[in-house]
Formats: structure tokens, C-alpha cells, sequence
């Protein structure tokens, strides 16, 4: 008796855009201790996640906590799995990490951002406050290049002119001019 396949076709998934004028949650999902004091590495992860946000002007405001807090239902989230974040054994300084952009809180569609990887020597590192700097520094980098990747997520406004010379705004999903409010 053949055996006949059946597969059924996969779900499209649709394209988040972000919206300047609302707020992103950033959800931060770690293996890491959980102290709740300096001594907490999350507590080096929001700040220096905050610091890259502010550094590259990123358009939309943010709030960051960690997983298991509560978010609105109707906010994008950012999930960001951290991964790894210190030494890897080689003598480097090694963060890795993905994320994955949620269209809201409790909605199923999600874009998966990608996998972030960066490693750095860890030369000269002597001292705790040190070794914190340089961990910031690696993941500073790392964060540098989610969010290059998460400023996708904007619609561009694409102008282009008419045979008669109208500049038209285009709609980046579909291409067609959008209408002015």
C-alpha cells in the first residue's frame, strides 16, 4: 500500500512594522543569577542595553524587564534570549544571544531577529570591575548590531516622482502611495 505525504503548507508570516509613537517591551530571558543586586548580571544587561538604545537614537520608546513580568496586551515586545555572557573558556569575552520581535504581547505573530554572536580577547583583565567593563563592552557590540537589525522594523517613507513631477509617498509593503491624513 503507497504511503502518501500530506503536508500541509506553512503559515506565511507576516512582516512586523514598528510604530514610533507607541512602546517597546523588551523582554529579557537570561541563565543568569538572579540576585537582584549589583551582583545580578542583569542588572549589567539593562544598562548596557539601555546604554546602546540611547547611543544609537533608537525612534520608539523602550522598557526593559525581565521575563515573567507583565506586559499590555496591545505593546510590541522584544524577546531577547541571552544565551551566554562571560568567559568562554579560550581567554575571550563571549556573548551569545537571539531575539525574536513579538507584533504584540499576546500575539502569535512573531519575526525572529536572528542570532547574535561576538567575541573579544580578554586581555588585562585583572580585576572584577574590569572584567564587568570589558563583559559590557562585547555585549555592547552584540546589542549594536540587534538593533541595526530591529530598525528594519520601521516603514520607510520611500519618495518617488510622477511622470508629472508629484512626489508620491509609497507603502513599503505594497508599493502604492499612501494617502495623506
Amino acid at each position: 500500500m503507497p504511503v502518501v505525504a500530506y503536508s500541509k503548507p506553512k503559515a506565511e508570516i507576516s512582516f512586523i512594522y514598528l510604530n514610533p509613537n507607541q512602546v517597546l517591551y523588551i523582554t529579557v530571558i537570561d541563565n543568569v543569577y538572579d540576585g537582584g543586586d549589583e551582583t545580578d548580571r542583569y542588572y549589567y544587561i539593562q544598562e548596557t542595553l539601555e546604554k546602546v538604545l540611547d547611543e544609537t537614537e533608537f525612534p520608539m520608546g523602550y522598557k526593559v524587564g525581565r521575563f515573567g513580568w507583565r506586559i499590555p496586551k496591545e505593546q510590541p515586545e522584544l524577546q531577547l534570549f541571552i544565551h551566554k555572557w562571560g568567559n568562554n573558556g579560550l581567554g575571550e569575552i563571549e556573548v551569545r544571544l537571539n531575539a525574536s520581535l513579538k507584533e504584540t504581547s499576546h500575539g502569535r505573530s512573531r519575526n525572529k531577529l536572528g542570532y547574535f554572536r561576538q567575541v573579544d580577547g580578554g586581555y588585562g583583565i585583572f580585576s572584577a570591575s574590569r572584567a564587568i567593563a570589558k563583559y559590557n563592552e562585547v555585549l555592547s557590540k552584540a546589542l549594536v548590531k540587534l538593533v541595526f537589525e530591529l530598525n528594519e522594523h520601521f516603514e520607510v517613507d520611500l519618495g518617488h516622482s510622477e511622470p508629472d513631477g508629484d512626489v508620491q509617498s509609497l507603502s513599503p509593503i505594497w508599493g502604492m502611495p499612501i494617502e495623506e491624513e
